[in-house]
C-alpha cells in the first residue's frame, strides 16, 4: 500500500532542514583563551562555536552566552586555552539530521534540554532549538499532520454507509451554512434526500442515496461540525465529548497559527505541542480503524 501523500510529506521533513547554523567560527583546539574576546569583539557577546583539531574533527563546543562570561576569571588568565573551557558533547544532547520533525517535539518532551546538538555522519553540524521547529518547514509538518486528519475525518463522515446520519446530526443552523456555502461553491441549491421519501419508497432508498448532494454538503463544514459528527455518530473508539471536540478544537488553533504565523516565534508551548502530537496521532488512527469499518 503506498504511503498517504500526507506521511510521505512529514517523513520528509526532518530537523536538518530547520536547525541553526553556529553562530561562531570554528575555533582550532589548543587555541589562547585571549581568541574568545577577539571573537566576543567581532560575533557580539552571544555564540556559539565548534572547538576543532587539526584534522578538522569535532572535539567540543564553546557556548558564550553573554558578555560576563568573558569577563570571569578563567577567561582571563593567560595560560587558559579553549580546551579547558569548552563542553563534552553529551549522548543525551544529540540527534541526528535525519529525525523528522514530529519525532523531534516528542524528544523535546521527553527531555528538559533548551537545545540539541545535531549530527551528520557522527559529526555535529548545527544546534536545533525549540523555536526552530516552527521555522517555515517545521509548521509545514503540523500542517500536514493537521490536514491529514480533517482529510480523514472527512472521508469517514462522507462514507456512504453513514454520510446521511452524520449530516442530519448536525444542527439546523450549522446545516444552512454549510448550504450557504454549498451555493457559492456549485452555483446551485443542494440535491437532499428527503426523509419522508425514505419511508415511504424504501427500495429507492440507495439511488436515492447517490443521486444526492449529501457527500458534498459534508464537503461544505468546517472541520468543527465534523468532529460533532463524529462525536454524536460514535464513529471512533470510546472518548468522551470532551475529548473529542476538544481535540478537534486544539487541532484547528494549531493549524491556523502554524498557516497565519505571527508574533512570538514559539507559536505553541512545549508540553501543549507534545500532548497536541500524542494526541494527534492517537486520532489517525481512531479514524484510520473506523475508516476501514465504515
Amino acid at each position: 500500500m503506498d504511503m498517504p501523500i500526507f506521511e510521505q510529506i512529514t517523513s520528509a521533513l526532518t530537523v536538518k532542514s530547520i536547525c541553526s547554523p553556529f553562530s561562531g567560527p570554528d575555533i582550532p583546539a589548543g587555541s589562547n583563551v585571549e581568541h574568545v574576546g577577539e571573537l566576543v569583539l567581532e560575533y557580539g557577546d552571544e555564540f556559539q562555536s565548534r572547538v576543532v583539531s587539526s584534522d578538522g574533527s569535532v572535539v567540543g563546543l564553546l557556548r558564550v552566552v553573554n558578555e560576563l562570561d568573558v569577563n570571569e576569571e578563567k577567561y582571563s588568565t593567560p595560560d587558559t586555552i579553549v580546551d579547558e573551557l569548552m563542553e563534552r558533547v553529551a549522548p543525551n544532547e544529540l540527534v541526528t539530521s535525519n529525525t523528522t520533525i514530529l519525532d523531534a517535539v516528542e524528544i523535546f518532551g521527553s527531555k528538559s534540554n533548551a537545545y540539541f546538538y545535531v549530527i551528520h555522519i557522527n559529526e555535529v553540524v548545527s544546534v536545533l532549538n525549540y523555536s526552530d521547529l516552527f521555522k517555515p518547514l517545521g509548521r509545514l509538518a503540523f500542517l500536514a499532520l493537521a490536514l491529514e486528519i480533517e482529510n480523514q475525518a472527512l472521508r469517514l463522515c462522507q462514507s456512504v454507509s453513514i454520510n446521511e446520519r452524520c449530516w442530519l446530526s448536525l444542527p439546523d443552523n450549522r446545516k444552512r451554512k454549510a448550504r450557504h456555502l454549498f451555493k457559492l461553491r456549485y452555483g446551485r441549491k443542494p440535491q437532499q434526500l428527503r426523509h419522508r421519501a425514505r419511508k415511504r419508497i424504501p427500495e429507492m432508498l440507495s439511488e436515492c442515496t447517490v443521486d444526492s448532494d449529501i457527500s458534498r454538503l459534508i464537503g461544505c463544514t468546517p472541520l468543527v461540525d465534523k468532529a460533532t459528527m463524529i462525536w454524536k455518530q460514535k464513529l471512533i473508539a470510546p472518548a468522551t465529548r470532551r475529548e473529542v471536540l476538544g481535540f478537534f478544537k486544539e487541532l484547528n488553533e494549531i493549524r491556523d497559527k502554524c498557516a497565519h504565523p505571527g508574533g512570538d516565534d514559539v507559536l505553541v508551548p512545549r508540553a501543549r505541542l507534545v500532548h497536541f502530537v500524542n494526541s494527534a496521532n492517537h486520532m489517525r488512527n481512531s479514524l484510520y480503524e473506523s475508516m476501514l469499518t465504515h
